[in-house]
């Protein structure tokens, strides 16, 4: 039987004027199903639609010429609006063809995606066992009863069986990254020199789950419980990757890595210990409480080259209480220095607009921001994503908002509705133009500029786009919060300092 796995794109016009600047990422869940289905025989197809820019019109043509039997979408909510359309043609052209949906949306929302006739099967959480044995049923002809994890109708009603086993990282086949073949990957989307390269960058995973609870993240939705895979078992998989792929560059997926500075170490040292630091440069995400000196040192021997760190907010109080991210600025101040001082490429995450938070708290982020200097910064709105405790505290009066507001860069210009959370933080056009803001006043300085320029850290075309964007995007906004009333407006224009 033929399995074909689609990663969604959002519908363009929903992105704005940075969507040009997303970053294309393999997507590792599907290459991971695809070896693991491939392995007990199915001949399977990844199409990456976010990569390729396409609307669902060639998916279509896919589905027509390939025929088939089961395809399955990789669900997040910022892409549900591109995964109901297609499912809808996909039914109505080929009624023998099932639709299957996973991730984050379809563990969290298995009902209605079924009452709404989306998906003829809902695989929830990790799906590596759930859909195997959905898909062995299918091909068998049997009916699929009794599959932990599935979401399906059984005799009229909607039955949700329990959660899947979790999995063990170390069974898994080494995902299918043959079937990206075609597609292009940047490392980030700055094009950043240092991870630049002959060959395409690819994820490594490291982990599974986080062990901390951040009020805006949904990991735990999918990730019930931390999972962690020996050292040697991920230099392995880079190694073999390497040997086989020529790959030089990879990116950790994981929430966190390394967990702890004891895995850290030993990671380091085992590439170190294979001769791997000289041939490999891999990118990482970390929290700026988990490192020291001495860590990152380590890391940068054995290949770290970019590092990032979810700051999230210069105001200790919106950290602790409205965040429960239990790091503080004084740690990011210290992550920060330490990582400057042995040139390891820094991402600066940061989070405005949580509920509550007040204008001068997004100040002090701004502020902070300049004062880190990380090479590169995001600043993203805060959005209740489905399955997070910021979901759950205000599911009751977010409504049917659409799926395409799910994003960190939602223009309400753009769309001329309100953001999510309007209301219970600042109005929706002055948090758009503070964010905008934050963005300006951290690339426009002098000193930004002249280290882009000189060290070649971003290409010129890239470099100039941006500031175009930035630009436009910073008048547009600032006469939507003109136009809303907002009060203080930027009437006459005072830097964060």
């Amino acid at each position: 039987m033929r399995v074909l796995l689609v990663n969604p794109a959002l519908v363009p016009k929903r992105l704005g004027s940075y969507g040009r600047f997303a970053t294309s990422v393999p997507p590792t869940g599907l290459c991971y199903l695809a070896s693991v289905l491939r392995r007990d025989g199915f001949d399977v197809r990844v199409y990456d639609q976010h990569a390729a820019h396409a609307s669902n019109d060639p998916l279509i043509e896919l589905v027509e010429s390939w025929r088939p039997g089961v395809v399955g979408f990789s669900t997040l909510t910022f892409v549900l609006e591109t995964v109901e359309d297609a499912a809808k043609r996909i039914h109505a052209r080929f009624p023998g063809t099932r639709v299957v949906v996973g991730n984050i949306h379809a563990t969290y929302f298995p009902h209605e995606l079924l009452q709404h006739g989306i998906a003829d099967y809902v695989v929830r959480e990790e799906g590596e066992v759930s859909f195997l044995e959905l898909c062995r049923s299918l091909r068998d002809e049997r009916e699929p009863r009794g599959i932990a994890g599935l979401s399906l109708r059984e005799d009229g009603k909607i039955v949700d069986h329990p959660a899947p086993p979790l999995v063990d990282l170390d069974t898994l086949p080494y995902p299918a990254w043959d079937l990206l073949a075609g597609y292009s990957y940047d490392p980030e989307p700055m094009g950043l020199k240092p991870l630049r390269s002959a060959t395409q960058p690819l994820p490594i995973q490291g982990s599974r789950g986080c062990p901390f609870a951040c009020t805006f993240c949904s990991q735990e939705t999918v990730y019930r419980k931390v999972r962690v895979r020996p050292t040697e078992s991920i230099v392995d998989e880079m190694e073999w990757v390497h040997r086989t792929y020529g790959t030089e560059v990879f990116g950790f997926i994981d929430a966190i890595f390394p967990l702890s500075l004891k895995n850290g170490h030993a990671f380091a040292d085992d590439l170190v210990r294979r001769g791997l630091h000289r041939k490999l440069r891999w990118f990482t995400e970390t929290r700026v409480d988990l490192v020291d000196r001495d860590l990152l040192a380590h890391l940068k021997e054995a290949g770290l080259t970019f590092i990032q760190f979810g700051i999230e907010s210069g105001d200790d109080d919106v950290l602790a209480e409205h965040m429960n991210k239990r790091a503080t600025v004084e740690e990011a101040r210290r992550a920060l220095r330490w990582t400057r001082e042995l040139g390891i490429l820094t991402f600066g995450l940061f989070v405005v607009g949580m509920p509550f938070e007040t204008r001068d708290q997004i100040l002090r982020t701004i502020r902070l921001a300049k004062e880190l200097d990380p090479d590169i910064v995001k600043f993203n709105v805060a959005v209740p994503f489905p399955g997070s405790a910021m979901w759950e505290q205000y599911k009751h009066k977010i409504g049917d908002q659409p799926s395409w507001k799910y994003s960190g860069w939602y223009d309400a210009n753009l769309n001329d509705s309100e953001n999510i959370l309007a209301g219970d933080t600042l109005p929706t056009r002055e948090l758009m133009f503070l964010q905008r803001r934050a963005m300006f006043e951290f690339y426009a300085r002098p000193t930004v500029v002249w280290r882009y320029l000189t060290s070649g850290l971003v290409s010129l075309d890239v470099l100039g786009e941006g500031f175009y964007v930035m630009m436009s995007d910073l008048v547009k906004s600032a006469f939507g919060a003109r136009r809303s009333r907002v009060e203080p407006v930027p009437a006459s224009y005072a830097p964060a300092t």
